[in-house]
């Protein structure tokens, strides 16, 4: 067992509950570590704990990033709080109604929190400074509060406001949040140097502490019990530690719904602010602060499993070899959804898993029963399957449905149709499952899904008994036109891995691998191989000509027979181009509104940086301007600071306006102001995912509609951003360039990323009306159709995509290319 420890930031709480719980229940002991939670005192410093040696490990506030400024060697691994719960607290009675009103009054305070940013930010940016308080030593006791030895005192939202309501006191707070400094709390630390000598410790330990939290939110009372029982030197009562406890769950989870959280936007975020308030003296490399190393293949291991692991040096693995979009060998190779997510599970559990060739699914059934194989990588548990595997948790569930010939009725009762033959893919589970819930239904066995359906298709059967994604995926790529999905039952297909059941550790392995995998990667894969799969060959140019036909048809039609009515029908043929005209005003409207969502995420993002910064600038002006300290030089300068600030959101205001106006105003417009424009609405969620834009911009004015063309930019740059974000990790470069000429009468615009391109066998279809790559959830599939519209009908120009290559920094790159043609010079008509 590896010693180790751990000083803790404040006194025995459900504050520290995942430390508690991972001593507790084994957690450290099972990855060998015996860990020494160091309780708090008033006289100590956590920072000086760790730098001088005597914890590996600590626990503080964001007032680590001011540390790290001024020279201290450490490094953050994570975040309990996601949302700081630090307040100033004082009783409803004090009379305290603004933070302006603390001055002069006492404060109750620890020497380690008279460093912590998220607090002095909020006074510093009301022009309050601790000089002006009566500061005292902390007792953390409430009573004196009440007993008016304090006025004020630093504590937490998750504890003291509910101790003073058990007491009958109603409470006054005044919350950083709420004036702009949101920021994280209770950081899991080190030194660079422990973390550099003791990657394993740092990751084990790490790893352990998180899956104690996890614990200690799914289990609260039982923790609860604990800290009552066992760490409980406030002798803090049950209610205020169950109120404690649920309190803390609505600020521990990131958005994926994940513990300890550090992002390096948020980071960057609480930097600028500190700069802005003064408290940082020098640089910051993020990348440096933040530690990374422990979160690669970041599940929780035993001792036990890894040296199985290492025992085992490979895993062997039987698949179905022709279920798409599931699965399939191609080429000796494993492809579809299952394969994706083995390639995500074999990362996490560092063990090469090895395909096991086969040609039918019956084949890999023997090899398993005869232990050729560890793993099934998708199955569902069925009594005969239990005698030689164990299951996981599913990662996939599915319907079951019925296909048939295009003219058949909809079924929604086997009972139905127990007169017809219906085909399943023998030794399947729900051929199993059906077999003996239907016994009197005559069930046709087939080696695989294809052969069920030509069976169909033949009319040999009536129809075959599928899962809802092989079954639509075979119809949408071979049988449209001549076979349907015509009943979906109640019945789920619940799907996971089946692992070999004389060595269960496997089982254990594998359910921790499948619950790391995060929600947006099963977004990602489904997206991959059904969103785009399942739209990709509908034969759009088919159905269009049969709807021009058919009209044509009808027009032809009418006119024999009401030549003398042209007049009467031109009328009404003007009235239905001018409802298609509407209805596009609608769509292109709701595009807009479809782009809202994320603009108001932006702005409202960018607004909270210059509101701190006016703040700021305005109290320093009157704290220096009191004492008589304010130069020329500094009241310019802030003066400046804010105007520049007002003009940013003034124009933001604008710019938004603006672009949901749908006033069509043809006007003189600059297209680098329009680009720029464009760029900073999408700034914010370009940062995020590190998307460096390129510019080569040939100035140019011309008249045109720069609401629609602001519009355009965004939609080609957000679909550019997804793609990036898809196909390009964020370890690498990811890049936009954008280009702009002028050649003869035209204006061209060129945007382009290294995204690898779009997939030759969709990339004629991406203006189409409602397609989409997108998963139906995350795209309408009207963006780029709205984008072809304005530019066709409103700007007078046209667009085109296509995959090039091209060279930047000596590299070559493969990515889409848009191009946008538009006249220097458009009519009002």
């Amino acid at each position: 067992m590896k010693k180790t420890s751990v000083q803790l930031m404040w006194l025995d709480q459900f504050q520290f509950a995942g430390f508690y719980v991972a001593k507790e229940k084994g957690f450290y002991k099972d990855v060998g570590l015996d860990v020494e939670l160091k309780k708090y005192n008033s006289s100590i410093s956590v920072l000086d704990e760790v730098i001088n040696k005597k914890a590996d490990f600590g626990t503080n506030s964001s007032s680590l990033i001011v540390d790290k400024s001024n020279g201290k060697n450490i490094v953050l691994l994570g975040s309990i709080f996601q949302s700081s719960p630090l307040i100033l607290l004082a009783l409803k009675d004090s009379k305290l109604k603004y933070l302006n009103d603390i001055k002069n009054k006492t404060l109750m305070i620890t020497n380690e929190q008279e460093r912590f940013a998220t607090f002095s930010s909020m006074l510093t940016s009301k022009g309050v400074n601790l000089s002006d308080l009566n500061l005292i030593n902390h007792s953390f006791n409430v009573d004196d509060l009440i007993n008016k030895k304090t006025d004020l005192m630093l504590a937490y939202t998750t504890n003291e406001p509910f101790i003073l309501r058990e007491k009958g006191y109603e409470s006054t707070i005044f919350n950083p949040k709420d004036y702009g400094f949101d920021f994280y709390e209770e950081l899991i630390f080190t030194t660079n140097e422990f973390a550099q000598n003791n990657p394993e410790i740092v990751k084990d330990f790490y790893k352990a502490t998180i899956k104690g939290w996890e614990y200690a939110f799914e289990n609260i009372e039982e923790t609860v019990n604990l800290i009552l029982n066992k760490y409980n030197s406030q002798n803090k009562s049950l209610a205020s530690l169950l109120f404690e406890a649920n309190e803390m769950k609505k600020l521990v989870y990131d958005k994926n719904g994940k513990i300890g959280t550090i992002t390096t936007e948020k980071i960057n975020l609480i930097i600028n602010t500190y700069r802005v308030m003064g408290l940082l003296n020098n640089k910051i490399d993020v990348d440096d602060l933040i530690y990374a190393k422990h979160l690669e293949n970041n599940i929780f291991l035993t001792n036990e499993e890894k040296r199985y692991l290492k025992k085992k040096a490979k895993i062997t693995m039987c698949v179905d070899p022709n279920w798409m979009p599931f699965e399939k060998i191609e080429n000796n190779k494993h492809i579809g959804i299952a394969a994706d997510y083995i390639k995500i599970i074999e990362n996490k559990i560092q063990t090469p898993i090895v395909l096991v060739p086969t040609k039918t699914w019956n084949e890999s059934m023997k090899k398993g029963k005869e232990k050729k194989c560890d793993i099934f990588s998708l199955v569902m548990s069925t009594p005969e399957r239990e005698k030689y595997l164990n299951f996981t948790i599913p990662y996939l569930t599915t319907p079951l449905v019925i296909a048939a010939n295009i003219n058949a009725p909809f079924i929604d009762n086997l009972e139905q149709i127990k007169d017809q033959k219906l085909a399943i893919v023998s030794n399947y589970a729900y051929a199993e499952i059906l077999k003996i819930k239907h016994p009197n239904i005559h069930f046709i066995d087939v080696p695989n899904i294809n052969e069920g359906l030509k069976l169909v298709e033949k009319g040999e059967i009536f129809g075959f008994i599928g899962s809802l994604a092989t079954v639509g995926y075979q119809i949408q790529n071979n049988y449209i036109g001549q076979l349907k999905i015509t009943g979906k039952f109640d019945d789920t297909w619940n799907l996971g891995i089946g692992s070999r059941n004389d060595e269960p550790i496997l089982n254990s392995i594998l359910n921790k691998a499948i619950e790391d995998i995060s929600s947006a990667q099963k977004q990602e894969i489904l997206n991959k191989w059904i969103s785009i799969n399942y739209q990709k060959d509908i034969n759009y140019k088919l159905l269009i000509s049969i709807i021009i036909f058919i009209l044509a048809l009808v027009v032809i039609y009418r006119q024999y027979l009401l030549k003398k009515l042209n007049k009467k029908l031109s009328k009404k043929i003007s009235l239905e181009i001018k409802k298609n005209e509407e209805k596009n005003r609608i769509l292109i409207q709701q595009s807009r509104m479809a782009s809202m969502g994320e603009m108001l995420e932006n702005i409202a993002h960018q607004w909270r940086q210059p509101l701190s910064t006016i703040s700021v600038c305005a109290s320093g002006i009157e704290l220096k301007k009191r004492f008589n300290s304010l130069d020329d030089e500094e009241f310019f300068q802030s003066i400046n600071h804010i105007k520049q600030a007002t003009t940013y959101l003034s124009n933001t205001i604008d710019d938004f306006r603006n672009f949901f106006s749908n006033e069509k105003i043809i006007s003189e417009i600059s297209i680098t102001q329009v680009i720029n424009k464009a760029l900073d609405l999408m700034s914010p969620t370009l940062n995020t995912h590190k998307v460096v834009v390129i510019k080569n911009t040939q100035e140019t004015k011309f008249l045109s509609l720069e609401n629609e063309l602001i519009q355009v930019l965004m939609n080609i740059l957000v679909n550019a951003k997804d793609a990036l974000k898809e196909k390009i990790d964020i370890k690498e470069k990811r890049y936009i360039f954008i280009y702009i000429y002028t050649e003869e009468n035209n204006l061209i615009i060129k945007i382009k990323d290294n995204a690898k391109g779009i997939d030759e066998k969709i990339i004629d279809k991406v203006f189409e009306p409602y397609f989409t790559t997108k998963h139906k959830f995350n795209g309408t599939g009207i963006g780029l159709y709205m984008s072809k519209l304005l530019i066709d009908k409103h700007l007078k120009g046209k667009i085109e995509v296509s995959n090039n290559t091209f060279f930047y920094n000596d590299k070559e790159y493969l990515g889409a290319e848009f191009t946008i043609t538009l006249p220097l010079e458009i009519n009002n008509d």
